[in-house]
């Protein structure tokens, strides 16, 4: 059967189906879904019974696979991080995930793209929604257009440490590590995507801690109304999981945001490949 495209939403996201991601892409599937990810910004591949290698190499056709100086990796297997909950369902640190943000946008380069791979999927909930942020901003006045378009935000992975885990101490060693291999980072609030062109807003709530320049008020209101703004259900869609699907995402253009519904082991694969642009 030859490889389809299914359109996912109006928003964004598309079911590539009758691929086997196990197999060496040939030159004209590996087209095929560059193109898609750069049109829908999100891909959605089902039944893809793979090996953590045959994983790892199909991530590798889209550039250097990063591995992240913080998070533990999945034994074996470096450019694999496991996500893993709890057996009755979401753990502590899943609270970063349960909230609309980009990859990484604590870093200088931020990632170009994400992948996701159903290890192990509750029997009900645990989904993920995507947004598109290109459309966001398309959604904007010519006035807050212009406005934005100015500004620059910083981001800063030491935002995770809640106020209470400060009070600890290993988790204060934690943070002084973190911020000492991290430093806080400035990123434009209006990015341009590095191959299409398409302008989108570039702040999530998880990483991004002010506007520079702006008092704290001025900065938390323009910051507030941004993410409402994006959080609108017109610029997202929710992919349903099942086990071995697998979901690939522009990380440039979109935010994530992983559903803690559910009361049951929740195990995800992800790869991570390495951003090439700035994202101004």
């Amino acid at each position: 059967m030859a490889v389809t495209i299914k359109p996912y939403t109006e928003a964004l996201g598309a079911e590539i189906l009758n691929i086997n991601l196990g197999r060496k892409l040939s030159a004209k599937n590996l087209t095929l879904i560059k193109d898609a990810i750069n049109k829908y910004h999100v891909v959605f591949f089902r039944d893809q019974d793979i090996t953590s290698q045959q994983f790892i190499n199909f991530g590798k056709n889209f550039g250097p696979l990063e591995i992240h100086p913080l998070i533990p990796k999945l034994k074996g297997h470096p450019e694999i991080i496991e996500l893993a909950s709890l057996e009755t369902g979401p753990g502590p640190m899943t609270r970063n995930s349960a909230v609309w943000h980009s990859d990484m946008t604590y870093t200088k380069i931020p990632p170009y793209a994400g992948i996701l791979k159903a290890q192990k999927i509750p029997e009900s909930g645990g989904n993920t929604m995507f947004l598109n942020a290109a459309l966001a901003y398309q959604e904007l006045s010519d006035y807050m257009k212009k406005f934005l378009s100015k500004l620059k935000a910083v981001h800063s992975i030491v935002k995770t440490i809640t106020h209470d885990e400060l009070l600890d101490g290993n988790s204060l060693k934690r943070f002084n590590i973190m911020n000492e291999k991290l430093p806080p980072i400035e990123h434009p609030i209006i990015r341009t995507h590095p191959e299409t062109g398409k302008k989108l807003i570039y702040v999530n709530e998880i990483f991004t801690s002010h506007i520079k320049g702006l008092n704290i008020n001025e900065s938390d209101a323009i910051l507030e109304f941004l993410y409402k703004h994006l959080h609108n259900p017109n610029y997202q869609c929710r992919f349903i999981w099942e086990k071995n699907s697998i979901a690939f995402w522009d990380n440039q253009i979109t935010q994530h945001f992983a559903v803690g519904d559910y009361s049951s082991l929740r195990v995800m694969h992800r790869l991570t490949v390495d951003g090439t642009h700035k994202p101004y």
